[in-house]
């Protein structure tokens, strides 16, 4: 792919993540209607702001550059060369709960690659955005992790959903309150990701993630200067993987505790 064609979808990237962010806070703030459902896994919601956000990206993404895939939270696709995927509400449940703490993920992999990353984070208007090679920032500040060197001065997110075995999650948790961590979860991966690499927080992790969720935050914090577990897993970018994400003092200390 030529730059010319990779900086075009660079800057659609982040005007879609800012116009699907806008509709998706016309339902947060309850201009537009909607009602929450159940996926049927316990605390597992979807709304229908998720399902219009969507397809408003992929209806956009489709008229821009038809010849890419996407891959999307809610209506799935398939894994190809040029690829988009769709996180339209990340962190619904603090969504549907009226919680200010969700966004839009948005992320182009060329040829297995992840290259263009943006989350937007609509209550705060946000807009966190990486290029493979040109850097991190944040509503055009430059993004970098933390220099937090120690895990007992570390501010770090734990993420947790009803899939994971939950006795290997307690035991993961105490071993970094152990270790002097502060340990939080506030419920929005694709977020939480962006916020270590700006260096709000100082590490993420989870045993698994969906490639909609952590795809577009581990480019952010590899470009801010952070190291990541080599995402996806062996099943390959659908399958998705484990998640460690951190300042890079951090990283070792917490691969060794995780055991991923």
């Amino acid at each position: 792919m030529q730059a010319a064609e990779l900086d075009a979808r660079a800057r659609f990237a982040g005007e879609l993540a800012r116009e699907a962010g806008a509709l998706a806070l016309r339902y947060f703030e309850r201009e537009l209607a909607y009602t929450a459902e159940s996926k049927g896994v316990q605390q597992d919601w979807v709304s229908i702001a998720d399902h219009a956000v969507e397809a408003h990206c992929r209806t956009r993404l489709s008229a821009a550059f038809p010849g890419d895939a996407m891959l999307g939270e809610e209506t799935g696709g398939a894994v190809a060369d040029r690829l988009w995927v769709i996180d339209p509400i990340d962190g619904t449940l603090n969504f549907v709960h009226g919680v200010r703490y969700w966004c839009v993920s948005i992320v182009f992999i060329l040829n297995g690659q992840r290259r263009i990353g943006a989350v937007y984070d609509p209550p705060h208007d946000e807009l966190f955005f990486a290029m493979a090679g040109g850097g991190a920032r944040v509503n055009d500040h430059p993004m970098h992790v933390s220099d937090c060197k120690r895990l007992d001065r570390a501010l770090v997110m734990q993420g947790y959903v009803q899939r994971h075995d939950f006795e290997a999650h307690l035991e993961l948790r105490r071993a970094l309150i152990l270790a002097g961590a502060e340990v939080k979860d506030h419920g929005a991966g694709a977020l939480m990701l962006a916020h270590v690499a700006t260096g709000r927080f100082d590490a993420y992790l989870e045993p698994h993630m969906h490639p909609w969720d952590a795809s577009a935050g581990l480019l952010m914090v590899e470009e801010a200067g952070g190291r990541i577990l080599a995402y996806p897993g062996p099943n390959g970018l659908q399958a998705g993987g484990a998640v460690i994400a951190s300042a890079p003092a951090l990283y070792d200390r917490l691969r060794a505790l995780a055991r991923w």
